[in-house]
Order: C-alpha cells, then sequence, then structure tokens
C-alpha cells in the first residue's frame, strides 16, 4: 500500500511539474504566439463559424442576465424606495412582535441626534406603523396604516413623486393617502371621506374620520392596495402614543454603506435600539439576489460547456489537417511541451476572440435597450413582485468577470486533448501522413 500511495504522489509531482512547465514554455515563447494566432486564421471560414458561435451565445447568455438582473435590481430598489429604506431602527422586540408595545418613547430624538452626525445619512424620518382597518361608504379593507412627517418621508420614499390624482399631504388636517388600487377597492377618489380605525396603545379600538388628499401608483402592487398614510401627529393621537414613534427610517448616500452606517449606529445607540440594514429586514429580496448570482454562473457553464465540444472538434480538424506539419515541426526540434502550448494558445485565441465579438454584442444589445423594455401587458404580474412595467438590463463588472473566467477555464481543458493528442505524434509517423 505504501509503494502504491509513493507512486501515486509522485505521478501527480510529474503531472504537476509538467502543467508547469508547459504553461512557463507558453508564457516565455513569442514564436509559439505568434504562430498560434496565425493558425487560427488559417482556415477562415471554419474559425468564422466558431467565433460566431461563441459571440453569439456569450451575448445571449450575459444579456439575459443582464435583463433578469434588471428585474432583481428593480425588486430591490422598489423595496428600498417604497418602504424599507436603507436601515431601520426600531425599539427592542419589535422584529419578533411589531406592534405598538415595542416603541421608541422618546420620539427618536437620541436616534435623530446619532443620525445628524453621521455623514452616511442622507435623509430619515420617523414613523408609526400599525394594523388597521379603512371604510367607505361602498366598502372597506384591511390595511397598513404609516404615519409619517411628510417632508422627511418625501426625502426617503418615492410616495411623493408617484401621485397621479390630487396632492401630496398639504396643509389641511385630517387627510390620508392612499392608493390607487385601494381607492378603486373603495370605489372613493380624492375628497372622498373615509373612517381609519386601529387599535391603539391601550388596546382600545379608535377611529377618526379623514379625507382622501391624493392617490398614488408606485411599482409594488402589495404596497398600493394595503398602505395608508397620515400626519405623524395624527396618527399620534389616533394610537394615543403621545411623541412615541415606531421606528426610524433611514436613506444612505450609498446602498453600499448600509452595513457600516447599521453598525456605527448600533453601537451609538447601544441596547436601547435595535438597527437592521434592509438586508436583515428582507431576506427574501436577498435569497433572490443570491439565486441570481448561482443561476447565472450555471447559465455561462451551460454554454460554454455546449461550447467546448465545438472548439475541440475544431482543433482536432485542425490537427489531423496539419499531421504532417506536426511531423516536420516534431523532427527539427519542437518537443512534446511546445506542442500542447501551440495548440492550446490556439484554442485560448479562439475564445478570447470570440468572447470579445461576443461583447461587442452585449454592447450594442444594451444600447438598443436603453431605454428599457416595456412590459406593460403584463404590468399586474410584475408590479404583485415590485418590478415596475419597464425593465432595464443592468450589467455588473461580475457579469463581464464570470464569462472570462469560465471562457478561459473552457479553452484550456477544450484544448487539452488536441494539444495531447498532437503531443504524441511520432514524426516519422506523422511524416508519411496523407
Amino acid at each position: 500500500m505504501g509503494g502504491r500511495t509513493a507512486a501515486v504522489l509522485a505521478g501527480l509531482r510529474r503531472g504537476g511539474r509538467f502543467s508547469t512547465q508547459v504553461f512557463a514554455a507558453i508564457a516565455r515563447d513569442r514564436i509559439l504566439w505568434r504562430v498560434a494566432w496565425r493558425n487560427v486564421w488559417r482556415n477562415g471560414r471554419r474559425t468564422g463559424v466558431v467565433v460566431t458561435a461563441i459571440a453569439v451565445g456569450i451575448a445571449g447568455a450575459v444579456l439575459s442576465m443582464a435583463i433578469q438582473f434588471g428585474m432583481v435590481f428593480q425588486m430591490v430598489e422598489t423595496a428600498i424606495a417604497t418602504d424599507l429604506g436603507h436601515v431601520q431602527v426600531h425599539a427592542p422586540g419589535f422584529r419578533d412582535d411589531p406592534g405598538l408595545d415595542h416603541r421608541l418613547d422618546d420620539g427618536g430624538r437620541a436616534g435623530g441626534v446619532a443620525l445628524d452626525e453621521l455623514p452616511q445619512v442622507a435623509a430619515w424620518s420617523p414613523r408609526v406603523r400599525a394594523s388597521g382597518l379603512i371604510t367607505s361608504p361602498r366598502s372597506s379593507a384591511g390595511i397598513q396604516l404609516i404615519a409619517i412627517e411628510p417632508a422627511r418621508e418625501a426625502a426617503i420614499t418615492v410616495v411623493s413623486d408617484s401621485m397621479v390624482a390630487g396632492a401630496y399631504l398639504d396643509g389641511d388636517a385630517r387627510r390620508v393617502l392612499i392608493g390607487q388600487a385601494l381607492a378603486d377597492r373603495l370605489h372613493v377618489k380624492v375628497g372622498s371621506k373615509v373612517v381609519v380605525s386601529a387599535t391603539d396603545v391601550h388596546g382600545d379600538l379608535a377611529g377618526e374620520a379623514f379625507r382622501v388628499a391624493g392617490l398614488y401608483r408606485t411599482a409594488s402592487l402589495e404596497m398600493d392596495r394595503t398602505t395608508v398614510f397620515v400626519r405623524l401627529s395624527e396618527g399620534q393621537k389616533l394610537l394615543a402614543l403621545g411623541e412615541a414613534v415606531s421606528e426610524l427610517v433611514v436613506r444612505a448616500r450609498d446602498r453600499k454603506d448600509a452595513a457600516d452606517l447599521a453598525a456605527e449606529l448600533g453601537r451609538r445607540l447601544g441596547s436601547e435600539a435595535d438597527v437592521r440594514t434592509w438586508r436583515e429586514l428582507a431576506p427574501l429580496l436577498v435569497y433572490f439576489v443570491d439565486m441570481f448570482d448561482q443561476m447565472a454562473w450555471i447559465v455561462y457553464a451551460a454554454v460554454f460547456i455546449a461550447m467546448a465540444f465545438g472548439i475541440a472538434n475544431v482543433l482536432l480538424m485542425a490537427v489531423f489537417e496539419r499531421t504532417r506539419e506536426i511531423g516536420v515541426m516534431r523532427s527539427i526540434g519542437m518537443n512534446g511541451q511546445r506542442v500542447v502550448g501551440l495548440v492550446t494558445l490556439e484554442s485560448v485565441f479562439l475564445v478570447l476572440v470570440g468572447l470579445a465579438a461576443g461583447f461587442a454584442l452585449t454592447g450594442l444589445g444594451l444600447f438598443l435597450l436603453r431605454d428599457g423594455i416595456d412590459l406593460s401587458r403584463w404590468a399586474q404580474g410584475l408590479n404583485a413582485l415590485g418590478v415596475s412595467n419597464t425593465i432595464t438590463p443592468v450589467l455588473r463588472p461580475a457579469d463581464v468577470l464570470a464569462p472570462v473566467v469560465v471562457a478561459t477555464i473552457t479553452a484550456l481543458l477544450a484544448g487539452l486533448w488536441p494539444a495531447i493528442r498532437a503531443s504524441r505524434a511520432q514524426p516519422a509517423d506523422a511524416l508519411r501522413h496523407v
């Protein structure tokens, strides 16, 4: 057993030394590079077919991933821009029991002072959040009641920019904002009277009559159907909260700063507050992003595995056609390592040219789709997912890097079999080949 293990280890060492020697030889042999590049274009038609196949495959895969990530990106941005913000501050225990029992009794003043001192913060706003019921003369619906400071909230969410009728909360008292979808269900319009009811902090049912100030429509159908906005002071009065608020919602200057901002804010506020990023508040969105990344690698791998057979076939044909030529080169002193390097380089060149053409096609596709893809026919289904009617492809640096990495590995593996076969050709036999 010991002798067999030693033999295996010795074989692995020899294989490692061989691979290292081959790649080192390729890297320093400029003549080999020139010959390999020339060989790629000796049969222009065949090379063109392979390059076209690689380019179309790359462009199709990258564009499809860009479109899908555009959908995922919109879902994340819609959630952040309509409700989550980048960071939220709650009283301890709110996440497990999001009710009025867990509130910031000081009105969020301590958190507000800390937020005003942090340079990463673009804006913040206090909110009161409660479940309730809205009733019109013709219908009723369960709602999520959110009490806001209108000016501050306008810097956090897109509601103020999403008005389709009426106006954002103005100077008049006892006004509400509701979604267009909810208004259709209640059969109300701007100026209609509705009654908002909710259980206050003491457990009593409280209600108040309001008039509809405006109707909004966002990319989130769920929000449009269920969320009602009132002024913070009126929400606090309705729920008997005094100055207390449910949460502070924070918008960072850059979404990438959310984790650092939450950590610093948590350090400053200590155990008196529970600070969470949007990723912690919406784990389902994080799952979608992670699932997309995994799916992208699978798609790229599938595309290049299919291409690998085409590349290997082309190289095998090229090696077969050049059998006599390889025999002559072996006869004048080219060793097996250089033959392997030559054929491997041809594979790499084929893939790199295909990649360049593929990314050129991708750039053209992104340019043509720069105004987005109109999917208004499926608007209701998309809005249910938090996606707008128009999807704009989003290409990330990773979506460019991943195909390059996979393509390089594919080129090396696809060229390995023809390269080894060429390196084993005996000069005498190859010279007799017709």
